[in-house]
């Protein structure tokens, strides 16, 4: 019993060291990805036919992991935060193809800086006023001049579920512009511009 105890110890101990390396490896630009507990969760879900309903851009400062993150307002959150307010701790960090520059890296992070404190965008409408996010990654990267996938409309997406009939109709009083650009969580994960990193759904 005790020689088995010590082999169980020995595994939780290996599987936590191996999860710790995992996340001290990720890079400034790693963007990452996890199931929101919010309200809307659901919608985008069952809109995008996707787990994911949430994604954020890792910046790494002092020796400190933090997330860009469009919530109420814009922010940067402590990367273990980010990671506790998703269901069960799951996440995915998925990482640019190629090698950012420093230039690149810097303007990116400028642009990221100059979005804090901005409203979250509850109509997903592309404008500079509010903005939700899948936008805010998509649009610090595209500061740098790399567009990281195509842009969709709201017509592309199944729209027909009860949550999502019950949000055009709050937010848009039913008179949704089915034309209106729009990026999601599950478009930037599918994008080749990226390859996975880390995942433990």
């Amino acid at each position: 019993m005790k020689y088995i105890a010590l082999m169980l110890l020995a595994a939780w101990l290996l599987i936590g060291c191996h999860s710790s390396t995992q996340t001290t490896d990720f890079q400034n630009g790693d963007v990452i990805f996890h199931t929101s507990t919010s309200r809307q969760s659901k919608m985008i879900q069952e809109v995008t036919d996707s787990k994911y309903s949430h994604v954020g851009i890792i910046f790494l400062k002092d020796g400190k992991r933090f997330v860009f993150e469009a919530v109420q307002p814009v922010k940067i959150t402590p990367l273990e935060k980010f990671i506790g307010r998703g269901v069960d701790a799951k996440y995915t960090v998925m990482r640019y193809q190629e090698e950012l520059s420093d230039d690149e890296m810097t303007r990116m992070y400028n642009y990221a800086s100059a979005q804090l404190g901005k409203d979250y965008d509850l109509r997903f409408e592309w404008s500079e006023e509010r903005i939700y996010c899948s936008e805010l990654v998509f649009k610090i990267y595209e500061s740098a001049g790399i567009e990281l996938c195509d842009k969709h409309t709201f017509r592309d997406y199944d729209l027909s579920s009860e949550s999502a009939r019950r949000a055009i109709e709050k937010r848009y009083n039913t008179d949704i512009n089915l034309e209106e650009e729009v990026v999601t969580p599950e478009d930037l994960f599918e994008s080749s511009a990226f390859y996975e990193v880390f995942d433990n759904y």
